[in-house]
């Protein structure tokens, strides 16, 4: 059967997902969403991104109380990160159950090695085409519960685990996964 841009799309981001998220143990809850199929992944063919699409995407995945996290990938879209993330804030103001946070090819200016746990972020949020990430805000508010910043836990201990295995193995995955992209969509046109 031969290869399709949203199969593609779908087989990048699993890769993704499982060596970066997973291989790297950088989410607490993401392995069990992963295996328990609580990930709903939707590819919009569109170079022109739309809010009202991920809306209608968000209302499929908040029907689902199963599902704690959404990806809406977005492989023809060719925007800079400024501009990806402003339309993740259009996204985020148009309201609804999930949580959005905005990933980009593009290393978003973070320094390699990351020197902080806030450029780590930027680093490891470098997904093979521009996405975001969905994530049920119930989830995040049981994982804070005793005021606990969510966020700024998961940076720091990303922080350290990557410091541990070397920054230059992240690097370069990131990078290979970039490659991966490149020629599996350049096999397409």
């Amino acid at each position: 059967m031969p290869a399709t841009l949203e199969g593609e799309a779908l087989r990048l981001n699993a890769r993704y997902v499982e060596e970066v998220v997973i291989g790297w143990d950088l989410c607490p809850w993401a392995a069990r969403a992963w295996r328990d199929g609580e990930v709903e992944r939707r590819v919009f063919p569109s170079p022109r991104p739309e809010a009202a699409a991920v809306a209608a995407f968000v209302e499929q995945i908040a029907a689902r109380p199963r599902c704690s996290v959404g990806l809406a990938i977005f492989p023809r879209v060719d925007l800079p990160v400024a501009a990806w993330d402003r339309f993740a804030e259009e996204v985020r103001r148009a309201g609804g159950p999930f949580l959005v946070a905005a990933f980009h090819p593009s290393d978003r200016g973070a320094a390699a090695p990351a020197a902080t746990p806030a450029q780590l972020v930027s680093l490891i949020r470098r997904t093979p085409d521009p996405t975001l990430q969905l994530v049920r805000a119930s989830l995040i508010d049981a994982l804070g519960a005793g005021g606990r910043d969510v966020s700024a836990d998961v940076a720091q201990a990303n922080f350290a685990t990557v410091a541990r295995r070397d920054p230059a193995r992240l690097v370069a995955l990131l990078d290979d996964l970039r490659r991966d992209r490149d020629r599996a969509y350049a096999a397409l046109a």
